[in-house]
C-alpha cells in the first residue's frame, strides 16, 4: 500500500522533526501492543465500505496508517509559549470503534444531533482540553463531513476541508492548539480566543523559520482574516 506508506512515512517525518526542534519538549502515548490492525489494502477498504461509498473508501484508504493513533504533545521550554497536541486516530479505527456519543447539553438540539453523530479522528488527550475533531457519515452526502468541537467554548463547527486536507493540515501545523480554528469563520480577535490566537501566531512564525520545506503562507493568511 504505497499511498498509505507514503503517509505514515511524512507522519513519522513530523514528529520526529518536531521532535528535533530546539526548545521544543515532546511526549507520545505508546500504541497498545495488543490491538491489531488489518494490513491488507483489499481489508481496509472493505471494511471502510461497510460505512461508506467503496469510491470515497478509496480516497480515504491513501490515510491509513499500521498504527491505533498517531500521539504527540509538546510544549515549548521557554518564551514564546507554543503549546499542541496531535492525536489523529487511525481511520479504520474511527469509524468501525464503538464510542459513547459525545454530548454537550449547551448546544442547541440540531447541534446536539450532530455532536452526538460524530466519530472522533483527532483530540487532545494528555491536555485535556475537552477539544476534538470528528468525522460525521450521513446518507445525504457521500463525502464525510469534519467537524470540530471544542468544550470549553461550547461551539462546534464545521470545517472548510475535507478529511484529506484536515490530516495533512494536522502533520504541518503539528497539532498547535486550536489550528483548526483557521477553517472556521470564528472571530479569533474575540476576548474568548485570545489564548487561541496569541498560539497560533507563535506557531505559525516559529514553524515558517523551522520548517521552510512546507508550506504556511495560505495558514497564516487565514490567521490574519480572522484576527
Amino acid at each position: 500500500m504505497s499511498t498509505n506508506e507514503g503517509f505514515a512515512a511524512r507522519s513519522a517525518d513530523a514528529l520526529r522533526e518536531l521532535g528535533e526542534l530546539d526548545g521544543i519538549e515532546i511526549e507520545t502515548r505508546p500504541s497498545d501492543p495488543s490491538i491489531v490492525l488489518p494490513s491488507d489494502s483489499a481489508e481496509v477498504r472493505a471494511a471502510l465500505s461497510e460505512y461508506i461509498d467503496p469510491s470515497i473508501a478509496a480516497g480515504l484508504q491513501e490515510y491509513y496508517f499500521p498504527a491505533e493513533e498517531l500521539h504527540v504533545s509538546w510544549n515549548s521550554t521557554g518564551d514564546p509559549r507554543v503549546d499542541g497536541e496531535l492525536c489523529l486516530i487511525n481511520i479504520h479505527t474511527c469509524l468501525t470503534r464503538w464510542q459513547p456519543p459525545l454530548e454537550d447539553v449547551t448546544l442547541t438540539s440540531s447541534e446536539q444531533s450532530v455532536l452526538a453523530d460524530l466519530k472522533v479522528m483527532d483530540q487532545e488527550p494528555f491536555a485535556g482540553t475537552g477539544r476534538a475533531t470528528g468525522l460525521r457519515v450521513t446518507s445525504r452526502s457521500q463525502e464525510p463531513e469534519v467537524w470540530f468541537y471544542d468544550l470549553s467554548r461550547s461551539r462546534l463547527d464545521r470545517l472548510d476541508l475535507d478529511y484529506g486536507t484536515y490530516m495533512e493540515t494536522a502533520l504541518v501545523m503539528k497539532g498547535a492548539f486550536g489550528w483548526q480554528y483557521l477553517f472556521t469563520d470564528v472571530e479569533l480577535e474575540r476576548p474568548e480566543f485570545h489564548e487561541i490566537s496569541t498560539n497560533l501566531t507563535e506557531a505559525l512564525a516559529l514553524f515558517s523559520m523551522a520548517f521552510p520545506e512546507y508550506a504556511y503562507a495560505d495558514l497564516r493568511n487565514r490567521l490574519e482574516a480572522r484576527q
